[in-house]
């Protein structure tokens, strides 16, 4: 009996972990899942993204195999989050480095000078989300007997409850554990979003809005909802519309060559990562012929001693020509424009600059790739 009982024990307990894992998410959302394996979510641990291994693999603390970017890069592996373990390739990393439960049980964001930090909710099987028509309801499972006890209807998730009344998951807050802004070990701003929102432009969208669109597919297979929030997180590299609408490129007519001038719709700095180069591509159709133009590039970089330097090692900044939000640049060019011309205007970005994934000996060619993040041909 006492055999049984603890069968039957082990049985359960398998059962509750298993519900906190994305292979038991897919039972349910195999959409999601899909998006998700995509994602840079899925892919953010030193053993699955070639950029941040290039970069831990020249920071002195490896050395000391103190791995310091667990908080953000792989909240899932909790032995290595509470020290039990060094990092690792093990299946975490390499499946579910930030998994489904680790960012559906963000309760709050406690705001830092150096960096945010997540705070999770500390109920067992307890996930937040987002539904604004069923905003401020708590869902749990529910079973209950019909005609006679022969039929048997339910209500919620076997596997957790869901609670659509946390601001975070529908303002984007939920990201700015992460994705706000970073200081360095001497206080300086290693990366800073800038996130501002004017309440006097008609603009409510958020990070979950912008980079995490409603798409066609039910988000679960019980019943179907016929659409769902974006979990590839990269949304640009499958359909750029959806961010195009948040930069408008112009011609505005002058006397003297023509100026291109970029709009930013958006809520943040275009783009505020150390790595990414930021570039506006015109080219002028005259007569059959192409004539190029030379790129512009946006671009923040850190340094010392006046020099370019590694993020660890940074005090200063040595140049800055980053977008901000809800700033309109004019690029001015001085080439004249002939009536039947056709300018086109690329505006988009490298994952990685160039040069830097050269310096970090960094190979993957899909992160040197430009992409176009929106494109306007203009007929003169």
């Amino acid at each position: 009996m006492k055999k049984i009982f603890f069968s039957l024990f082990l049985l359960m307990s398998t059962q509750s972990n298993a519900a906190l894992e994305n292979t038991t998410c897919k039972k349910c959302h195999p959409i999601i899942y899909a998006e998700y394996q995509d994602s840079m979510h899925a892919k953010a641990s030193v053993f699955k993204d070639p950029v941040h291994k290039a970069v831990w693999d020249k920071h002195p603390a490896k050395s000391k195999d103190n791995y310091k970017c667990a908080k953000c890069h792989t909240p899932s592996d909790h032995d290595l989050i509470s020290g039990k373990s060094k990092l690792s390739d093990n299946e975490i990393q390499q499946t579910e480095p930030i998994s489904c439960q680790a960012c559906h049980t963000i309760e709050s964001i406690e705001k830092h000078t150096k960096i945010n930090k997540n705070t999770f909710t500390k109920k067992k099987k307890y996930f937040f989300s987002a539904d604004t028509k069923r905003k401020g309801e708590k869902i749990t499972f529910k079973e209950k007997s019909a005609f006679f006890g022969l039929m048997t209807k339910t209500s919620g998730s076997p596997y957790h409850d869901i609670d659509y009344s946390n601001e975070n998951f529908y303002d984007g807050g939920m990201c700015l554990g992460c994705h706000d802004h970073k200081q360095n070990g001497k206080g300086f701003s290693v990366c800073d979003m800038q996130i501002k929102k004017d309440d006097s432009l008609d603009n409510k969208d958020t990070c979950i809005s912008c980079h995490m669109p409603k798409v066609k597919g039910t988000f679960v297979n019980l019943k179907n909802t016929h659409t769902h929030a974006f979990h590839g997180i990269s949304i640009h590299t499958i359909n750029t519309s959806l961010l195009a609408k948040h930069i408008k490129l112009s011609l505005p007519k002058t006397t003297d060559g023509f100026v291109v001038s970029i709009e930013n719709k958006a809520n943040h700095t275009l783009f505020a990562q150390p790595l990414r180069l930021n570039q506006l591509r015109v080219s002028i159709e005259r007569e059959g012929k192409t004539l190029s133009l030379e790129p512009k590039n946006f671009i923040r970089i850190i340094g010392k001693n006046g020099k370019p330097a590694m993020p660890w090692l940074a005090d200063s900044e040595l140049k800055n020509t980053l977008i901000k939000a809800h700033e309109i640049r004019h690029v001015k060019y001085t080439n004249l424009l002939h009536k039947g011309d056709t300018v086109i205007i690329d505006f988009g970005y490298y994952l990685v600059n160039p040069k830097a994934a050269k310096k970090l000996n960094i190979t993957d060619k899909s992160v040197t790739k430009f992409i176009v993040l929106t494109r306007k041909r203009i007929s003169i």
